[in-house]
């Protein structure tokens, strides 16, 4: 080989160099990014295994349902008939004279064609000062002062204010806080602005706290309803008390929601709220506190595991995790048209699906094994619906019934004090309570300011009451 061919060779190796050299730079910069990216997936799973995953974008409703740009506009759908206001009964007339003058400059002739509508408006709200006057005597056999109970007066009798707000205004207060989770400097406001009806805030927890005391035969009429009822959903959430960290409890049935806000998370608050020696069907997630009452007959929440399995499938996309996702979709699915309308056979057939899914020794994935061996552990509770038609396969009711205190929490930052506290629980199980019986709340208040006056029991919440 001669020497200009080996400069040749030699000029080539070094161009293969660089080159290589610059491969590898791309690499170890591409190896760079990718272990970023990947400590940024790993720090992101376990925070969602730790049930406090957040992400600067949320993907998986998206993922999980329609796609970006599919959801339905604002209105009824395009060729629907139009909707409208229905006809009304107008209370008086007020007659528009013809303009003399067309737009153009022409005369106009009347004729027989009439137009009209009918505007339906609130008329200016004035507040009605009522004076209740009781004529007072004196017993002729003990000298004991005699005089007819008088709006407010306590139960054992004496002076009242010599102004106070009347039924219709508590419940409009009522409604305004826990119907539509109104602040109190807020209710204060619009109470002075459109009926000129001074309370301060202060004042409007006052009330509240005394209508609590007097409506708490009512409060109890619904934990019996709950602690007596054959299938009981529950649930908890956040809820901060004075700043510092609670939670808001709910049992519910179709008829009757019990609230109860504590500091705690413990067992002892869902076994209060049930009572000693429950009998019935708890519907719940997979919370330590509801899965360890042994004693408990359990209904457990199918929506938690499907939603889980999906944001599995989501954050860690492979054979196992998408086949999991399929698979307990589809399985309920065909369990809850069985509930319905399979027969038996069917019903075993699908807690045998559900067994072999739950045993399969191929998944290879933890987040799956440990989806798969939580479904075995409370095997029983998962399935129990199946043959009771009254059970639902998912909990979904109670997130809804407890929806309106994530709202409150969200406007408000949660109570100030134990008696707030106090005032939600019992005011929000009043209300719902109303409201699944079609019973009014001004209704109610009123019913219950006669009640407590003349010494009756407090009228019924239930709509068999």
């Amino acid at each position: 080989m001669t020497r200009d061919d080996l400069l040749k060779r030699l000029v080539e190796l070094e161009a293969q160099i660089r080159e290589l050299e610059g491969r590898l730079e791309r690499a170890l910069t591409e190896n760079a990014e990718l272990r970023e990216e990947n400590a940024r997936l790993r720090k992101e799973l376990e925070e969602w295994k730790r049930g406090h995953r957040e992400r600067r974008k949320r993907r998986s409703s998206r993922a999980e349902g329609r796609k970006a740009g599919a959801r339905k506009r604002a209105g009824r759908r395009p060729g629907h008939a139009g909707a409208w206001r229905p006809a009304v009964k107008p209370d008086r007339t007020v007659e528009h004279p013809l303009p003399e003058r067309c737009e153009c400059g022409g005369c106009v002739t009347e004729t027989d064609e009439v137009a009209q509508t009918v505007v339906q408006d609130i008329p200016p709200v004035k507040v009605e000062n009522v004076a209740h006057v009781a004529r007072v005597g004196r017993c002729q056999n003990c000298g004991r002062r005699v005089v007819a109970p008088l709006p407010g007066a306590p139960a054992a009798g004496g002076m009242v204010a010599a102004s106070q707000l009347g039924p219709n205004a508590h419940a409009l207060i009522v409604s305004l806080r826990y119907d539509h989770r109104m602040p109190m400097p807020q209710i204060s406001r619009f109470l002075r602005g459109w009926f000129d009806l001074s309370i301060t805030p202060s004042g409007i927890h006052h009330l509240l706290t005394r209508m609590r005391k007097r409506t708490a035969a009512s409060y109890e009429e619904i934990v019996l309803h709950v602690q007596s009822s054959s299938v009981v959903g529950i649930d908890e959430t956040g809820l901060r008390q004075d700043g510092v960290s609670g939670w808001a409890w709910v049992a519910r049935t179709d008829e009757a929601s019990l609230f109860r806000v504590e500091l705690s998370r413990g067992s002892w608050v869902a076994e209060a709220m049930l009572g000693d020696g429950f009998r019935g069907v708890v519907c719940s997630d997979f919370y330590g506190v509801y899965t360890a009452k042994s004693e408990w007959t359990h209904g457990y929440c199918g929506a938690h595991t499907i939603r889980e399995a999906k944001k599995v499938a989501e954050v860690s996309p492979n054979l196992w995790t998408e086949r999991f996702r399929d698979e307990i979709c589809d399985w309920y699915a065909q369990a809850k048209a069985a509930q319905k309308n399979g027969t038996r056979a069917e019903r075993n057939a699908l807690r045998e699906q559900l067994d072999v899914l739950t045993q399969r020794a191929s998944w290879d994935h933890p987040d799956v094994l440990r989806l798969a061996a939580r479904i075995d552990e409370h095997f029983e509770g998962v399935a129990y619906f199946l043959d009771h038609r009254s059970v639902p396969s998912d909990n979904n009711v109670t997130e809804r019934d407890i929806r309106p205190i994530a709202v409150f929490r969200k406007i408000t930052g949660g109570t100030r004090s134990e008696a707030g506290s106090k005032n939600l629980g019992h005011w929000m199980s009043i209300v719902q309570t109303l409201h699944k019986n079609d019973k009014s709340v001004r209704d109610f208040v009123r019913d219950r300011w006669d009640a407590h006056r003349h010494g009756r029991p407090p009228p019924s919440l239930f709509a068999s009451g």
